[in-house]
């Protein structure tokens, strides 16, 4: 006959992972979750407060203003001659394909507009490429071109950095009293 052991088994005791596993609270997975969707929630609300800041700067920025001669102040006497002040426009105008001529002296070029306002040109690639084009011309200030670019104000004067300048011919446009003049019947 075989022997039995007598010895009793010992049962171990099960190890911390195998009792989490067995006895899991979905508390932790509940805080993760929501965890996440208070943090999805304050980024939307962050994207959402971005998005209205921007339309409020699109709102704000500066329209251009438009090209004919208006008086800065009341007191201003509509009907005398403007004066350069009179004639400035307002940092941050922006110009859209507004016509005129270029002036050049030494190394300084301004342009002047169909209105006769001088506005400084600010140095970039556009001016001097529109320099290179005057100094091959031989009379520049007939030379019409269509202006877009940002003005800017320093000490009382007018600059504008052009962002695009297109050569639209070499003499200046008709004015609207010339064309109604040549469209009446001669007597």
């Amino acid at each position: 006959m075989k022997r039995r052991n007598t010895t009793p088994r010992i049962r171990r005791a099960p190890t911390p992972r195998a009792v989490k596993a067995r006895r899991g609270s979905p508390l932790p997975v509940a805080i993760a979750v929501l965890g996440a969707v208070v943090i999805l929630g304050c980024w939307q609300l962050r994207v959402a407060a971005d998005e209205t800041a921007a339309k409020a700067r699109i709102a704000d920025a500066p329209v251009q203003e438009p090209l004919e001669e208006t008086p800065r102040d009341a007191s201003a006497d509509p009907t005398g001659p403007a004066t350069a002040a009179d004639r400035r426009l307002r940092e941050g105008t922006q110009l859209t394909n507004c016509l005129g001529h270029f002036r050049q002296t030494g190394d300084v070029v301004a342009f002047i507009d169909e209105n006769g306002r001088d506005i400084g040109g600010l140095p970039n690639l556009n001016l001097e490429r529109i320099a290179r084009m005057l100094k091959a011309v031989d009379e520049p200030e007939t030379v019409w071109w269509s202006v877009s670019g940002t003005v800017t104000e320093f000490s009382g004067k007018n600059y504008v950095l052009i962002t695009r300048a297109v050569y639209k011919a070499s003499t200046p446009p008709p004015t609207p009293e010339s064309l109604s003049a040549e469209s009446e019947p001669q007597p």
